[in-house]
This record gives structure tokens, C-alpha cells and sequence, in this order.
């Protein structure tokens, strides 16, 4: 006698419809009812009305026949048609009933507020109803829609945030220096060999010198600089010619190049 294995069956991932040509099936499904000889068929909403087009065609789906000489299967298609299309409004009524439950939360609506919307009996069903669904629009492609998933997602993107805002602040107590390498690097740009990236990203400098007056722009001001560094150097090693003409830009490029390579705090 065999004994079945007691592993458990993995299972199967959810997918997601995602985008459509939404209005091409509609557009389909309204030729497939013209073909199937829609008794109501002047009175067809516009494909534009998902809603009110997929009750008609469901209302008059056992009115269609079948074209003698069509190859297609009218009934059938359209009724595959009209399953994509219900399962697309599904996915936009679920991200639609989250952002609603997240604008009332904001707002300082009580999760037992939301139980009889959400169709639970506790503030926890409500809760947990809501992790769900926000499970279900940032999960990646395997993953189960359960509120671990949320969990873990927005620790994710906690710790992204946590780790944008550090470098940030690294780079924003370097601006001092990289605003007097720049402007070093902009007084001797006659004297550099650069390309359309480097040309630009010098650009981007002389731009924006003068302009820096909050903590993200000096962080993004100092990244600048070492992209200029990088996109001069490998230009030069490409022409595998020096990256300067003049004494002054090469001792410009220099302090440029060591501000770059510097181990950062």
C-alpha cells in the first residue's frame, strides 16, 4: 500500500488582470451582440459605461444567436469577454474601496465604522479586510493577499525611506564642498573635454548653484557633482585622452574626482 506523502500541496499564487485594453474588449463585445442579433441591441450602453454595458450584455445574453455563417462562437466569446471585463472592475473596486478606507482613516474614522461597509462584524474584520486588500495592489507576483504581505511591504518601504533620508543627510552635510567644487568646475569649463551626459550634468550645476534652499535639494545638488565626475572621466577613458586642456580645470577635476571617491560618514 502507497502511503500518501504528508507534505502539504503548495499553493498556487494569485494573479492579478492588471492592465487592459478595456475599452477594445468593450468595443469587441459590442460587435459580438450586433453579430448575435441583440434584440435591444439600439439600446446598448456606451462602452465607455463598463458597468451599465456588462448588465445589458449579461441581461441579453440568452437573447444572442448564432450567425449561420460566422466562424466565431458569439455566445461563447462574449461571455469570456464579459468575465475579463467583471474581473477588471473587481480589481479597481477593490483599489477604490482601499483608498476610500485610507482617506477615512486619515480623516480619524474608527476601524468599527468601516465593519458593516466591509461587510465584517468587529473592528478587527475591518481591519484585517483592509490589510488584505492592501496586500492585494503591492504584492509582487507568488505572493499570498494576506496582511503579512502589507506587513512586509510597508516595512520595505520604511526601511527605503529610513535609508533615502540617511544619505540625504550625508550628502547635504557635504553640499559646502561640492557647491565650491562646482563653482570651480563651471569657472574652468572652457578648459574639459566632455560629452552630451557630462555637458549636461555640468549644466544641471550651473543651473542650480545659486538655488539650493532646502536639505533634499543640497543632497541632490551634491549627487550632481559626482555624476559630472563620472560621466567626464569616462568620456575620457573612451577617447583615452585627458579630460582637460588647461592646468585650471585639471586641478578642478582633480578636487572633483578625490570629493567623489572619499569614503562618505
Amino acid at each position: 500500500m502507497v502511503r500518501k506523502s504528508s507534505k502539504a500541496r503548495p499553493k498556487r499564487p494569485s494573479l492579478r488582470l492588471g492592465a487592459i485594453d478595456t475599452a477594445g474588449i468593450a468595443e469587441r463585445l459590442r460587435e459580438l451582440h450586433r453579430l448575435g442579433d441583440d434584440p435591444e441591441f439600439e439600446r446598448f450602453p456606451d462602452p465607455a459605461e463598463l458597468f451599465l454595458m456588462l448588465r445589458h450584455a449579461e441581461r441579453m445574453a440568452g437573447e444572442l444567436k448564432q450567425p449561420t455563417e460566422c466562424p466565431v462562437n458569439v455566445v461563447a466569446e462574449a461571455a469570456v469577454l464579459r468575465a475579463e471585463l467583471w474581473q477588471f472592475l473587481r480589481e479597481q473596486a477593490d483599489r477604490g474601496q482601499l483608498k476610500a478606507i485610507e482617506t477615512g482613516r486619515s480623516a480619524g474614522v474608527p476601524w468599527h465604522h468601516f465593519a458593516q461597509a466591509l461587510c465584517v462584524t468587529s473592528k478587527q474584520g475591518a481591519y484585517q479586510k483592509a490589510r488584505r486588500l492592501k496586500a492585494e495592489q503591492v504584492r509582487d507576483p507568488g505572493e499570498r493577499r494576506t496582511p503579512e504581505v502589507a506587513r512586509d511591504h510597508e516595512k520595505r518601504v520604511m526601511a527605503e525611506e529610513r535609508a533615502e533620508r540617511a544619505q540625504v543627510l550625508v550628502q547635504e552635510r557635504r553640499f559646502p564642498l561640492a557647491q565650491r567644487i562646482g563653482r570651480l568646475l563651471l569657472e574652468h569649463r572652457d578648459g574639459m573635454a566632455m560629452d552630451s551626459w557630462s555637458t549636461y550634468w555640468l549644466g544641471e550645476l550651473a543651473e542650480t548653484i545659486d538655488n539650493r534652499d532646502d536639505a533634499t535639494k543640497r543632497a541632490r545638488f551634491t549627487g550632481w557633482v559626482e555624476s559630472f565626475v563620472r560621466a567626464i572621466q569616462a568620456h575620457a577613458r573612451e577617447r583615452n585622452q585627458p579630460a582637460t586642456t588647461t592646468e585650471g580645470a585639471r586641478q578642478a577635476l582633480a578636487l572633483a574626482t578625490e570629493f567623489t571617491c572619499q569614503e562618505r560618514p
